[in-house]
Parts: structure tokens; sequence; C-alpha cells
């Protein structure tokens, strides 16, 4: 009998034990889940502000190109008028 009750309460400290591990990975599994949560949202928000800088780029460069192709009009039609 002494050899089955010391059986049992091996068992019993091993399942204890077993019980703390699963809660700490429990836990550890919800605190990575939530951090990754947030690193999610903060790269949707740079995304975002990327995409608004990006339109912002392209209008630049457009109104650049304009300005240049007129103004090299001008010239080439004042260096043709001075011949």
């Amino acid at each position: 009998m002494k050899n089955v009750n010391d059986y049992r309460d091996r068992m019993d400290s091993r399942l204890e034990e077993l019980t703390v591990m699963n809660a700490k990975q429990n836990s550890d599994i919800t605190h990575i889940k939530d951090s990754v949560d947030e690193i999610k949202t903060l790269i949707k928000e740079q995304n975002g502000r990327v995409r608004n800088l990006e339109i912002s780029m392209s209008g630049i460069k457009a109104i650049g190109t304009t300005v240049s192709v007129v103004l090299s009009s001008l010239v080439g039609y004042l260096f043709k008028m001075g011949r």
C-alpha cells in the first residue's frame, strides 16, 4: 500500500506542476498575442502615413515636371525669337 500511496502522491505532484506550467504558457501566449496585435495596429498606422507621403510626393513631382516643361518651352521660344 505504501508504494501505491507514494505513486499517487508523485502523480498528484506532477499533475500540479503540469497545471502550473500550462497556466504560465497560456499567460505567455496571451501576452504574445496582445503584442502582435499592437504591432499590427502600429504597422497599419505607418502604412497610412507612408501612403499619404507617397501621394504628396507624386503631386510635387507632377508640379515640378509641369513647371520645368513650361520654363524650358519659354526659354526655347525666347532663344528662337532672338535669331
